[in-house]
């Protein structure tokens, strides 16, 4: 289930360690700086305060870059647009799309956290893989509002930063229903199957993260995309190349750019910063 909670930018007890999340940053000439930091998507109330070293990044950038301008998004019009993509075909169920066995495991997931199978059957099984897990998440006490995108949001707001997105919702959302059934089906029955390890797991990865453990962190985040090659490059290769350019160009315009992405893209031989050193940036991790 790494390979889904990564994608799905679920990460966060880790008793609060004195050590600090990993960064890494370049500069230019022109006093431009680009900062990366990897977030935890989601977390709990028990994992603040978070690290004091993610205050001073904050008040040392005077642009804030995330994987969407989150300030700026309407939430009525998020859900429409996501439901909307996530409809099967007219005339379509779940049960008419993924195996029986699958089927079966959803109905009973989905009966333990509360809910009907009855009410998600007309969506995608990428769709349900998101909704089951962020569901058994919060019964777990880990909360999308108290991730580090959200906390950013909040200071941002208070100090009157700009934030700005690399990818649209649209995006995003459409890099999962893109996926052929086969693999949706794979992300849908691993989530449901390994959901019961998921406060262990989740706890390890917070820890490293924390710790600044970038290649203890590295390790848990690739554990199971061996499995999914096609995946991997899809949800990180793909969207890495995509981001350099932009990062280039903001390093270039002077001012002091704070990124935070989620964790993955920032570790591994195909991470943001292995294809910045690549194109000759100095790209160093901060201390």
């Amino acid at each position: 289930m790494r390979a889904w909670l990564t994608a799905l930018a679920l990460l966060g007890t880790a008793g609060h360690s004195a050590a600090d999340p990993a960064a890494w940053r370049m500069t230019a000439p022109n006093g431009g700086e680009v900062t990366m930091l990897g977030s935890m998507h989601v977390l709990r109330p028990s994992d603040y305060p978070l690290p004091a070293s993610m205050n001073a990044l904050l008040a040392r950038a005077d642009q804030i870059v995330m994987e969407m301008d989150l300030d700026d998004l309407d939430a009525a019009a998020q859900q429409s647009t996501i439901l909307a993509t996530a409809l099967l075909p007219q005339g379509t169920v779940l049960a008419d799309v993924v195996d029986a066995d699958v089927y079966r495991l959803v109905e009973q997931e989905a009966g333990s956290l509360g809910v009907d199978v009855k009410a998600l059957e007309r969506f995608e099984p990428w769709f349900l893989a998101i909704t089951l897990l962020d569901l058994g998440m919060r019964k777990l006490g880990f909360q999308a509002e108290r991730g580090v995108e959200q906390y950013v949001v909040g200071e941002a707001a208070r100090t009157s930063k700009e934030i700005v997105g690399l990818e649209t919702l649209e995006f995003q959302i459409g890099i999962f229903d893109s996926l052929p059934q086969q693999q949706q089906q794979a992300m849908l029955e691993q989530t449901l199957a390994e959901l019961d390890e998921a406060a262990t797991m989740l706890s390890d990865m917070v820890a490293a993260w924390r710790d600044g453990e970038i290649d203890r962190l590295g390790d848990e985040l690739y554990a199971d995309f061996d499995e999914f090659p096609g995946l991997y490059d899809t949800l990180v290769t793909k969207r890495n190349e995509a981001w350099v350019p932009t990062l280039e160009k903001m390093l270039a315009d002077g001012r002091k750019h704070l990124v935070v992405v989620g964790a993955l893209h920032l570790v591994g031989p195909d991470s943001v910063i292995e294809l910045l050193r690549s194109r000759g940036h100095k790209v160093e991790r901060l201390n």
